[in-house]
């Protein structure tokens, strides 16, 4: 017999997931409510995460956007019928350089098992050519490259895993992009699914992080439309799929639940409203449910006009009415929306700005982290696209939509956001910052001066926010010489703390 449990696919940007009983539909799904089929007194529960090692290329190449499509995932016994479901999940491992995406949940036999297979369905990995010393992507030079499918076997460490019945704990699969790219005078002339090397980290309490001793893994920047019904948050995707978390009394609520229009003025459940723009960060327990660790309103309530696309800024700005990005993510509004099905992760897009009018509203999205003074340089800015750098991420709402190569869109609003970058500390962390060795960094961003300092929030939630930490259980454990990812609000190279880290990884 062909055993089928409860699997939940889930990215950064696109999200699926199947029960025993049912097919994966376009109609949307629900997880965080509890581990389907439970661990009970026969089942374990066995959490799977994705993350990606960051890549290193040669030094006038960087990687914009690496989107990778996967379909089955399968946990293998070491004798009898494997646990397979299918389904389809789009992550861009750029992102997963420093945060975590929820692959799959399995409620297993307790047993021994082998490793796991994923169906890679596509990749399409977005990069430019870039001069040393010039900020951001040469001109014209932002290319694409695709893959075929291919279908990997992670073992696990000793080549078993054994689960107990009622265990409750999980692993990470560590995707390293560069294996899978060949290089050419900095252009990618190959993207080789085949050559994927996936490793696995042990998820639990051996695992150093600054999550609580039952939760396995952080889920990062959720972007979506908000529904809550009492303490439970419930954010859907630009795929339609929901993810139902819990909110507690350790959530933290974002300062933006005090912006006129945006939240309520409170800093508590009642922030959240129903229809909301919001971005989350949940916690993946032992036992397969979700705690809502912070709660970040981005726009209005809205049920017709709350498209927004997220993406990178890839040419030092020149034009005041216009900019391009390489898009990572989206938010869709709940009726009449303007975006493609399914929406093009790592496509460039050319943004426009309504009627040639620079924002009114440019906001940075703090989320109560500690920020430099200058940081209000970028709020209300009447020239944004020229105010904007390279490097930086940003999110636009969307008013119109045009296909094409590249797309295009028109906007009337945006909000700075966060960018992902890893590099080598050459200066451990201490409570409040550390150091990046410039050199390590990609020559995208082209820091002229030897060190760059990631400053740090040692916050207290739900009263005040906090950097997060994997790998490490706080800044301390930061080393000089190891190699960090971070999730942080880019203000540029020549600001005193060019980066505010809301995440910071430690690779391997």
């Amino acid at each position: 017999m062909k055993h089928t449990k409860s699997l939940v696919l889930f990215a950064v940007l696109a999200a699926a997931s199947m029960s025993a009983c049912s097919g994966l539909g376009d109609d949307g799904v629900n997880f965080g409510g509890g581990a389907s089929g439970g661990g009970g007194t026969t089942n374990a529960t066995f959490g799977v995460t994705l993350q990606a090692k960051p890549l290193a290329l040669p030094a006038n190449a960087t990687i914009l956007s690496y989107s990778l499509t996967i379909g089955d995932v399968t946990l293998t016994p070491a004798s009898g019928n494997p646990i397979n479901v299918s389904g389809s999940a789009t992550f861009d491992l750029t992102r997963l350089q420093s945060d975590s995406a929820l692959l799959a949940t399995f409620s297993a036999p307790a047993g021994t098992y082998s490793g796991i297979t994923l169906s890679l369905s596509s990749a399409t990995v977005t990069y430019c050519t870039v001069t040393t010393g010039v900020p951001g992507c040469n001109t014209g030079s932002v290319l694409s490259a695709t893959a075929a499918p291919a279908t990997p076997v992670i073992a696990f460490p000793g080549s078993s895993l054994v689960l107990s019945s009622g265990q409750e704990t999980g692993t990470s699969i560590y995707f390293d992009m560069g294996g899978t790219l060949t290089v050419v005078n900095q252009a990618i002339t190959k993207v080789d699914l085949t050559q994927a090397n996936l490793t696995t980290i042990p998820l639990g309490p051996s695992h150093l992080s600054s999550l609580s001793s039952t939760q396995l893994d952080y889920l990062e920047d959720v972007i979506g439309n908000v529904t809550v019904s009492g303490n439970q948050v419930t954010i859907t995707t630009h795929n339609s799929v929901q993810l139902i978390t819990t909110a507690d009394s350790n959530t933290f609520y974002s300062p933006n639940c005090n912006n006129t229009g945006i939240g309520d003025g409170t800093n508590t459940i009642n922030c959240v409203q129903t229809n909301q723009l919001a971005s989350i960060n949940a916690g993946l327990n032992e036992d397969g449910t979700l705690e809502l660790l912070s709660y970040d309103p981005l726009a209005p309530v809205s049920t017709t006009n709350n498209d927004w696309i997220e993406g990178i800024v890839v040419y030092t700005p020149t034009n005041p009415a216009q900019l391009t990005i390489v898009a990572n993510d989206a938010a869709v509004t709940s009726s009449g929306t303007v975006l493609p099905n399914p929406f093009p992760i790592a496509a460039p897009i050319t943004v426009n700005f309504q009627n040639n009018n620079p924002f009114v509203n440019l906001n940075v999205d703090t989320q109560g982290l500690q920020v430099p003074a200058d940081f209000t340089n970028f709020v209300g800015t009447a020239t944004p696209a020229t105010t904007l750098l390279a490097g930086q991420t940003v999110a636009f709402h969307v008013l119109t939509y045009t296909a094409g190569s590249p797309a295009s869109i028109t906007t009337d609003n945006a909000i700075l956001r966060f960018t992902r970058i890893a590099g080598n500390a050459s200066q451990g962390g201490v409570v409040n910052n550390f150091t990046y060795d410039s050199t390590t960094l990609p020559a995208f961003y082209s820091f002229a001066t030897p060190s760059q300092l990631v400053e740090l929030t040692a916050g207290t939630p739900p009263t005040t926010n906090s950097t997060n930490y994997d790998g490490i259980s706080n800044s301390t454990g930061i080393t000089t010489g190891s190699t960090y990812s971070v999730r942080a609000l880019f203000f540029g190279q020549f600001d005193a703390f060019p980066f505010v880290a809301a995440k910071v990884r430690q690779n391997q």
